[in-house]
């Protein structure tokens, strides 16, 4: 049965309503479909845009294009580019060289073996070539600014030369178009970085193990981490720093870049906390450094080459420093520089440094150092104010003080130095010390033992010279005053004009007492299994003991090398000078040393009783060196009464001694110079008293033989006294040789060796007893050390005759020419009788006149002949 038409229209739905809402499965099957699409044509896209971008000959002249636009200057690739197609795509570029800027050291800033950089694919859609990360593979990177101080790390953006064309409609884009270029992170495995000093040109290497920068975005700060090896040592660092484009100068934030930096090395570590107004200048910035050492020694690699460090340990600094600007030295705000001490014998034997510190308080102020020093176990603490530190790094004077404390001892100085290296000193020394223990056994020197010291002088060096002026120096056994200088070159030279009140040498010459060096302990040893007794050994011949080498003269060296090592030129004017409890008054002397060669002229010595002139000269280039010795008094003669008392010797003495002597000689020793001695020594008094236990005190024996008649007490009348020997090589014969007493009179000749020592002399007494008149000739032989005396079996006529025959002689063939002359009035006396005081006594003295006793009247009576032996066997009790 058919429907009615109007039923069908009323069921059919109408046509729009059909084509907007399909049924909810096909719609899910459409969505499903487009999200597939877009899943797959992303990759497709970006893959091939990467493709397309990354082919060697769109790549290449893009990238260099974009390293030129954004650096202003060159990249050069000598090798292939290579891509590693994975989710995070590589590309590789082989021999990598970047250019420095016009003027630089060398053409390449950065060279690289190869460079491997990781791709971010969106970023390609919008042509901007993002990198995750970037290595560099065996890099050589080298920093360095030039002559105006810009760094190469500043890059210079090249400006495009016409404006931009217009977007062309052709679908592949343009062969010079540059990309668009960033970087997340940096690493580099093995290579190297330097620095050039632009000063001395010389270059500083890192050599860079490994080393990652990161960073999430261009412009976030850095973070840093990597291990090197410099001067070969190996270090370890890790730290942040602020965003790369900050530090290329293409960004103005953040206004200061900061850095934290912390290094380790073996024995050090550092950290170091800080900001740089301008990177791209490497100006304006201000650090805290905070480090630490075990030993000094570890940080002598980092150090100048040759430049060695004291052996100390606990280093520990902490410092604030800050740019100053261009041209001037770094502004320390503070610092503190601390260590533990150390052992210096190796600078100085048995110095060894405590806790020291070096501390500069603030901007601008004084470098202040503070130290505490063991020196041959006294203890010492110092310190010291130099000026600030633009003063010390500029040509400036230098203005410093200084102290050191110890047991009992004080020191302060103040000076300034200036000049070339500082070399010019000028200043003021004071020292005060109850006693100078402690100096000497800081300095393990015998120093004179001085109480009460004080000491105050100007101090100044200028070039080579030293020179202290308005000296002052008093002490319990010394008062000096006057100037010194020392000129170090071309020679040793020492100058000195001194002035000293008062030296007492028994006090400087006691020596301070200097403690020994502890001795290390042993520890008891374990006893010993004793051993099987051996055979006893047959006891060998003892050594026959060296006998001492004979003589009184010792062979004490003479110091002539010294002379050699320096030239002086010094005046001495002592006003008491106290040796041996005695005490000699005004010494005056004279010092000039040039080349070797000594000489103390004139040299005036007051003496108990008077003064004598001397004139001392050496010379120690002869060979051997050579002496010479001229003495004489001063006035009419030294007073023998003041003499003897002095030295504590029988005063009932009166007189006046004239001594003279010109010696040469020469030897390396005492007793060779007195071997060698020639010249003239004579001794002459008149109109005087001796005293009669002095006799026998220094005669003895001989006396008794001379002057048996002569009592123990009292004193006997001295009408002369003469006596000139005249050496020759060590060897002295008599010229004249007379004593003339009350009791008897006494004449000689012969020799006395000095060589050897020995003694071989005729001594011929006149002796008066109760109007009797003796002459037995006494002979004197033997060594200084043992003399022997005898009678001489010649008769006293013959004894007399030979001696004036020798006097004589010797008078005529002496160098004076006055005592010739008076060898012919010598001669001319009558056979047996003695040589007159006034004769005598002229050629004691040279020839010069001089008092002399008057004539003595003698009654002419018969002498009775006498055996003289036994006359004076009875009066010596034998």
């Amino acid at each position: 049965m058919a429907t009615p038409p109007s039923r069908l229209r009323t069921a059919a739905p109408p046509t729009g309503l059909r084509a907007a809402a399909p049924p909810p499965r096909r719609r899910r099957g459409r969505r499903a479909l487009v999200v597939l699409a877009v899943l797959v044509a992303i990759p497709a896209a970006g893959y091939g845009t990467l493709r397309y971008l990354l082919r060697d000959d769109v790549l290449r002249p893009r990238l260099l294009a974009a390293v030129e636009q954004a650096t202003g200057r060159s990249l050069t690739l000598s090798g292939p580019i290579g891509l590693k197609l994975s989710l995070v795509p590589t590309v590789t570029l082989d021999g990598v060289a970047f250019a420095n800027p016009p003027g630089a050291s060398r053409p390449e800033m950065l060279t690289a073996r190869r460079v491997e950089a990781k791709l971010a694919l969106l970023p390609l859609l919008s042509r901007h070539v993002a990198f995750e990360r970037v290595t560099l593979i065996e890099p050589d990177l080298l920093l360095e600014t030039d002559a105006e101080g810009r760094g190469n790390w500043r890059f210079t953006p090249a400006r495009p030369a016409s404006p931009a064309p217009a977007p062309t409609t052709t679908a592949e884009p343009a062969a010079n178009t540059p990309l668009a270029l960033s970087i997340a992170a940096i690493g580099i495995e093995g290579g190297r970085i330097g620095w050039r000093d632009p000063r001395s040109g010389r270059i500083e290497t890192l050599e860079v193990r490994e080393l990652a920068l990161t960073a999430p975005e261009p412009t976030a700060p850095i973070d840093f981490e990597g291990q090197f090896t410099l001067r070969g040592v190996a270090l370890a660092a890790r730290g942040q720093a602020g965003p790369l484009p900050r530090l290329l100068g293409t960004q103005a934030e953040p206004a200061d870049w900061p850095l934290r930096l912390t290094l380790a090395a073996p024995g050090i570590q550092a950290v170091l906390d800080g900001a740089i107004a301008h990177p791209e200048t490497a100006s304006g910035w201000r650090i805290a450094l905070n480090a630490t050492a075990d030993r000094a020694d570890r940080l002598s690699p980092f150090l100048r080459p040759g430049t060695t460090l004291p052996p100390l340990s606990g280093l520990d600094l902490q410092a604030r420093v800050a740019d100053a600007g261009p041209g001037a030295p770094p502004d320390v705000q503070s610092l503190r520089l601390h260590t533990a001490g150390g052992d210096l014998g190796s600078l100085q034997p048995g110095l060894r440094l405590g806790a020291s510190t070096v501390g500069i308080a603030g901007s601008g102020q004084p470098v202040t150092l503070a130290s505490a020093l063991t020196l041959n176990g006294q203890a010492w603490q110092g310190e010291a104010s130099l000026p600030p530190l633009p003063v010390l790094l500029s040509a400036e004077p230098w203005p410093i003080t200084a102290a050191l404390r110890g047991e009992g001892t004080a020191a302060q100085a103040r000076a300034t130095l200036a000049g070339p290296r500082r070399a010019a000193l000028s200043g003021r020394l004071s020292v005060q010390a109850a006693d100078t223990l402690s100096l000497s056994r800081s300095l393990a020197l015998p120093l004179p033992q001085l109480q009460d010291l004080r000491l105050d002088s100007n101090l100044a060096r200028d070039g080579n010279r030293i020179a202290a002026s308005d000296l002052h120096l008093q002490a319990r056994g010394i008062a000096l005053e006057g100037e010194a200088s020392l000129v170090l070159a071309p020679r040793r030279t020492v100058t000195a004009r001194l002035n000293a009140p008062r030296i007492n040498l028994d006090e400087l010459t006691a020596a301070a007492p200097v403690s020994a060096a502890p001795q290390a302990t042993t520890p008891p040893a374990t006893p010993a299994i004793p051993a099987t007794p051996a055979t006893p050994a047959v006891p060998a011949t003892p050594a026959t003991p060296s006998a001492p080498p004979p003589g009184l003269i010792p062979a004490i060296p003479l110091p002539v090398a010294a002379l050699k090592t320096l030239d002086a030129n010094i005046q001495l004017n002592v006003g008491d000078w106290i040796a041996d409890g005695i005490l000699y008054r005004d010494q005056r002397i004279t010092l000039a040393l040039l080349d070797g060669r000594l000489a103390l002229d004139p040299v005036s010595l007051g003496v108990p009783g008077g003064r004598m002139a001397m004139v001392l000269r050496a010379d120690a280039n002869a060979t051997p060196p050579s002496f010479a010795l001229s003495a004489r008094h001063e006035g009419a003669g030294i007073d023998l009464r003041p003499l003897l008392q002095t030295y504590r010797l029988p005063a009932q003495s009166s007189g006046r001694v004239e001594i003279e002597t010109d010696l040469t000689g020469a030897g390396a020793d005492l007793r060779a110079v007195a071997a060698s001695l020639t010249g003239p020594f004579a001794v002459a008094m008149a109109n005087g008293q001796i005293d009669n236990s002095l006799l026998d005190r220094f005669a003895g024996d001989l006396r008794r033989l001379l002057v048996p008649n002569a009592p123990r007490e009292g004193s006997t009348a001295l009408r002369c006294l003469a006596l000139r020997l005249a050496f020759r090589d060590g060897i002295g014969r008599p010229e004249a040789l007379l004593l003339e007493t009350s009791l008897a009179n006494i004449t000689g000749s012969g020799e006395i060796d000095l060589k050897q020592e020995r003694l071989n002399l005729r001594l011929l007494p006149q002796v008066r007893i109760a109007g009797v008149g003796i002459s037995a000739p006494v002979r004197i032989t033997g060594t200084f050390a043992n003399p022997g005396y005898r009678l001489d079996q010649g008769g006293a006529a013959q004894a007399a005759a030979s001696i004036l025959g020798d006097l004589a002689a010797r008078q005529r063939e002496s160098s004076v020419s006055a005592l010739g002359q008076l060898a012919q009035e010598l001669a001319g006396r009558p056979a047996g009788s003695l040589p007159d005081c006034a004769q005598q006594l002229a050629v004691a003295r040279g020839g010069r006149s001089g008092p002399v006793p008057a004539a003595e009247a003698r009654p002419q009576q018969e002498q009775r002949r006498v055996n003289p032996a036994d006359l004076l066997r009875g009066l010596l009790g034998r």
